[in-house]
Order: structure tokens, then sequence, then C-alpha cells
């Protein structure tokens, strides 16, 4: 099996650079092929490029955390802060079409914080049965920006900033559905493309078995 790390690693720094810039860029790409004969094709290549961008690099993280001796073990148990929506109670988990609509079987307005692993959190996009980006305006965090009522003027305005990710697996549905934010996604992938491994430690544990250990 192929065991070097550097074009994992240095793959993961791109898609995580393109991510941040599309933060605020990928409004401002669709703003502008809006009115063009050819808006939904530029339309369709701008948003699947950020998909690649997060399911190339969880590819590539979980790729990188099965390297015990490329990564140190500090940045394999890297966490990452979600939030998380429940299932409405009496509530079905969304199949493959629902997964498309307006996900009105989740109780946005009661919003709970979990810390999951690197790998969970890959999992989640590896494996997605619900795959959205999230929308906000520029300073306010996606659960707030939900929760703005109908006079708030700012919720008239197009949200211009690319807050983050909504996802959920076929298993995960059926308990909630998670926000993960942009930022978050960036700095859980730096972690693993700017780590470096300074020393390998091997030793012997009380069965005689070798084991290393990446620092």
């Amino acid at each position: 099996m192929f065991n070097e790390s550097w074009p994992w690693k240095r793959d993961l720094a791109e898609s995580a650079d393109r991510l941040e810039e599309a933060r605020f860029g990928l409004a401002l790409r669709l703003d502008q092929v809006h009115d063009r004969d050819d808006a939904y094709e530029e339309e369709t290549e701008a948003v699947y490029q950020v998909e690649r961008d997060v399911m190339s690099g969880a590819f590539a993280t979980r790729r990188l955390i099965g390297m015990p001796l490329k990564v140190t073990k500090g940045a394999r148990a890297t966490k990452a802060t979600v939030t998380r929506f429940p299932l409405r109670d009496g509530a079905t988990a969304p199949d493959a079409w629902d997964a498309l609509g307006y996900l009105e079987m989740y109780e946005t307005a009661t919003p709970n914080t979990a810390m999951i692993s690197a790998n969970e959190l890959c999992n989640l996009f590896v494996h997605s049965l619900i795959f959205r980006l999230a929308w906000t305006q520029e300073g306010l965090s996606w659960p707030d920006y939900r929760s703005l009522s109908e006079e708030d003027p700012r919720s008239e305005a197009t949200p211009m900033e690319l807050a983050g990710l909504l996802v959920a697996t076929d298993r995960s549905s059926s308990a909630h559905l998670t926000f993960v934010d942009l930022l978050e996604v960036v700095r859980v992938f730096r972690v693993l493309a700017n780590d470096e491994v300074a020393q390998v430690t091997r030793f012997r544990d009380r069965r005689g078995r070798f084991h290393s250990n990446a620092t």
C-alpha cells in the first residue's frame, strides 16, 4: 500500500485554502454569473468545487489518521466542535428524497454543541445522506441567522457568507442533523496537513509486541 504522506498533506492544505476562500468568494462568484446564459452550469460548477474539496479533504484526513508513523499522535487525536439539531419527536428520519427537501423533521430551535473526533467528522461527509451548504449574513452565526424573525431586516438581505455545512449520514440522520462551521472544517484539515513528525519511538508491550509512536 502507498504509505507516503506528503502528497496527501499537500492536497489537503490546498483544499483547506480553497474552502476558506469560498467563505465569501462563493457568493461573489454565484452573483457574477447569475445573469449569464450558462448561469446554471457555472453555479453548479462553483458549488461542486466546494463539495469536492470537502469530500476529498475528508478522505485525505482519514487516510492520514490511518498512517501512524507519518502523523503525530496529537494530530490524530484532533477534535472538532459541531452543532447538532435533534430529530423532532414523532418525525421520521429522511430518506434520499427527503434529504433534498426542507429538512423540517429536525428541530433547529434547540441546538446542542458536541465534540467529535476528526475521523468521525470526516465520516459524516464521506458517508453523507444529507450534504447542504449553510448560508448566513456576515458576522452572524448560522443558528442565529436561522432564528431571525421575519421582521428583522437582516432576514430579507441575501446571505453572502458560507457559514458551514449541514450533514448527516443514513445512520446519524435518525438522531440528528449536524452543522459544521466552515472554519472548523478548515482548521481540522490544516492540523493534519501541517503536521510534522519529529521523532518516532518504538517500544515493546508486556506481551512482547512492538509498537511505534510518532511525536
